[in-house]
């Protein structure tokens, strides 16, 4: 990968942040002083911000450890420095690339009592290296997409022994838990504790954030209708622009207004530009922008979409058109709202499910060819929701129902890695 870094850096331009910790050199602040140390890892903005209620619950049990927290992408590091800096201090790192010499002096550095990797990440030599020096290794939120699983199951001669090396790994649910055993995964040590991102909505939307979301944007300050859109992806925004612009040449939904959050802030400006194109005005919440909200308010931070759901009439969850495979639906359904979604939810197949058998949610399945008739698709979906109040309310209720039964992960996955901690210091 060395000549791929060089050829980017060089002539793409594009810097490949954190290179000597990726190699090993970490600074002097991760270096072993004693205390136990619980090294976490996420990888992108998405894992980074499910591990909240997690890092606080183990801070909580454990005050007088060390805790260490490491991501692969650059906007996983500045999330985790945004959010985590007051718990974890400056022990947040860029993980190593997965090479024997490099983990092994990455381990040594910080002599971890347990590792803890959210969502499912195999890197071998990491957890060859684990193993080796005794160190347990727990894997949370664990879960096999489709698509992984049709290629996996038939690599169970070359993956069982590196699942092996994991101490413990906790699953979303059944699902996920029967692949990683046919996959080679020891049967007993895997165990179905739940969704932690249930527990992420519960933690992340207080009353102050959703107060300064707010006034930022204007929101209860202008009348009208609001469709909250999450994590959207290219080609997604244009069509909610195309979609918004029909329902408010409507009276009915005359006044309805857009809080937008893309899945990659990096790309707001093109995302203004295509509101623009469609005679849309644009706020953004970086910018505390006016008094009265325009018809596309822009969530351009990281950390606040569980908060931004408040808001909504009805939601939209990106990665759903696009063929991303869906994000999560936890947080709509923490506040009991109506949620639609496009075809790709192959991320969350069985969750997907049980919502659209409880009548919380409405996937357009199939979709048209043209943006226009797509357009056309979503639009007729928001206005029955928006015009049928009792409809959308009912939704929400169902979706709230399943969100409060699905709570609790989080603390199986602190007794799960206390159990183990105990038994490795015993």
């Amino acid at each position: 990968m060395l000549p791929v870094l060089w050829w980017r850096s060089v002539f793409k331009k594009k810097a490949f942040p954190g290179i000597a910790e990726r190699l090993g050199r970490l600074p002097d602040a991760l270096r072993s002083d004693g205390r136990v140390a619980i090294w976490m890892h996420a990888c992108s903005v998405g894992e980074t911000l499910s591990l909240q209620p997690l890092i606080e619950g183990l801070a909580a049990r454990y005050p007088e450890s060390r805790l260490v927290l490491s991501t692969t992408t650059q906007g996983g590091n500045k999330v985790a420095r945004e959010k985590y800096t007051k718990i974890v201090g400056d022990r947040i790192f860029y993980f190593p690339v997965d090479q024997p010499a490099i983990v092994r002096r990455v381990l040594s550095t910080i002599k971890p009592a347990i590792l803890i990797i959210v969502d499912t990440e195999i890197w071998p030599n990491l957890l060859r290296e684990a193993r080796r020096c005794d160190i347990p290794v727990v894997l949370v939120n664990g879960r096999i997409s489709d698509k992984s699983f049709r290629w996996y199951r038939w690599l169970s001669c070359v993956l069982a022994p590196v699942l092996a090396c994991y101490r413990m790994i906790l699953t979303k649910d059944q699902v996920d838990a029967d692949r990683l055993r046919q996959m080679g995964a020891p049967a007993s040590r895997v165990l179905v504790s739940g969704n932690m991102k249930y527990d992420v909505a519960v933690s992340d939307v207080s009353g102050e954030r959703r107060q300064a979301l707010d006034l930022a944007l204007g929101i209860s300050a202008t009348p009208g209708p609001v469709i909250v859109a999450g994590s959207t992806h290219e080609g997604e925004e244009e069509l909610l622009f195309a979609a918004l612009a029909l329902l408010r040449e409507k009276p009915a939904t005359a006044s309805v207004r857009l809080l937008l959050a893309p899945r990659h802030i990096e790309r707001t400006e093109s995302v203004i530009a295509l509101a623009q194109k469609y005679g849309l005005s644009v706020s953004r919440r970086s910018e505390n922008s006016p008094a009265h909200a325009a018809a596309v308010m822009l969530l351009d931070t990281h950390g606040e979409l569980a908060a931004a759901y408040q808001f909504a009439d009805v939601a939209f969850v990106g990665g759903t058109v696009a063929p991303i495979g869906g994000h999560s639906i936890m947080e709509p359904a923490l506040f009991g709202k109506a949620i639609v979604v496009g075809p790709h939810m192959e991320n969350f197949g069985n969750m997907v499910d049980e919502f659209i058998q409880a009548g919380a949610l409405i996937q357009i399945v199939k979709l048209e060819s043209t943006l226009g008739q797509q357009a056309e698709r979503f639009a007729e979906k928001f206005e029955m929701l928006l015009t049928d109040p009792a409809r959308a309310t009912a939704m929400g209720h169902a979706a709230s129902e399943i969100f409060e039964k699905s709570k609790g992960a989080t603390k199986i996955a602190i007794n799960a890695i206390s159990q183990i901690l105990e038994d490795a210091q015993s």
